[in-house]
């Protein structure tokens, strides 16, 4: 049986879009392979033709998976901010855990930066931080490069241009856009399901209704400060290799307030604490 590779890039009901080389072939699945798992979004897949349909034969090992909605391999996430609404920075910091929990590169931008410029310098040592217009194209083609080759992902709150961002990127000369995804740009933006526009030579873009619920970290919260690398880089200077950054004497972190570790990412680092450690008392009550 001769078999190809793909990527699922579409899922309604039972049938399954898989892009085969830029050729997208409409897939059932074998009833072995539902029943035994989902396939997800994502999905690297091998897949084999009989008679006039193609079938899903195998769903290779996953290197990451997100929920709600259930997107798989992803590389990079696109983290919006935006002038208006207000700002989420606890959202944008516990979606920054779940990419480095997941081996996901978490980028941070600032959008509509042509309205209003936040300052953002606490997250210098976090994760690169960008600041993107769709209005005047600043930002737009580092975005391109950085997701070029690779499959990336939006988080954030509805209304920051998740939409506006995606129609940049598809004219931006750094990316080679396909015909499926001029035909998007051409068409709707309000989504429904989670859906993968191939833009050429291995660069994918995850349509999605939204990842808000990537707020959901789910970890010990003893592990949380690994997470933090900006403020994790002072424990060797705390009293206690064990140091968690709270009520520990002589804590480093502590002492570097305003002075290498941001006062908003501490406060927010021991507000994500304690919601972990309040669900895990729960747990067990």
């Amino acid at each position: 049986m001769r078999t190809e590779k793909g990527r699922v890039v579409k899922a309604v009901s039972s049938k399954f879009w898989v892009d085969v080389g830029g050729s997208v072939k409409v897939c059932f699945a074998r009833k072995k392979l539902k029943s035994d798992g989902n396939i997800f979004v994502g999905d690297e897949t091998e897949i084999s033709k009989e008679r006039d349909s193609y079938v899903i034969e195998r769903v290779l090992p996953r290197k990451n998976v997100l929920v709600r909605p259930y997107v798989a391999n992803i590389d990079v996430c696109l983290i919006l901010l935006a002038p208006e609404p207000e700002p989420d920075l606890l959202l944008a910091d516990k979606v920054i855990v779940n990419c480095l929990e997941q081996g996901i590169v978490p980028v941070l931008i600032w959008n509509k930066s042509d309205l209003e410029k936040e300052e953002l310098s606490e997250y210098n040592d976090v994760c690169e931080l960008l600041y993107c217009s769709a209005a005047t194209g600043e930002g737009v083609d580092r975005v391109a490069e950085l997701i070029r080759g690779k499959t990336a992902c939006f988080a954030g709150q509805s209304a920051v241009g998740k939409s506006s961002l995606i129609n940049a990127l598809l004219d931006s000369p750094v990316l080679e856009v396909g015909e499926l995804a001029k035909k998007i740009k051409r068409g709707r933006h309000t989504t429904r399901r989670a859906e993968i526009i191939p833009l050429g030579e291995g660069t994918y873009l995850v349509d999605t209704c939204g990842f808000s619920m990537l707020d959901a970290v789910d970890m010990p919260p003893e592990e949380l400060r690994l997470y933090f690398d900006d403020m994790e880089r002072f424990r060797k200077e705390c009293r206690f290799n064990t140091c968690l950054h709270l009520d520990e004497p002589d804590c480093a972190v502590k002492a570097h307030l305003g002075n290498g570790v941001g006062v908003g990412r501490y406060q927010r680092y021991k507000l994500i604490f304690k919601e972990l450690d309040d669900r895990r008392k729960n747990k067990y009550d």
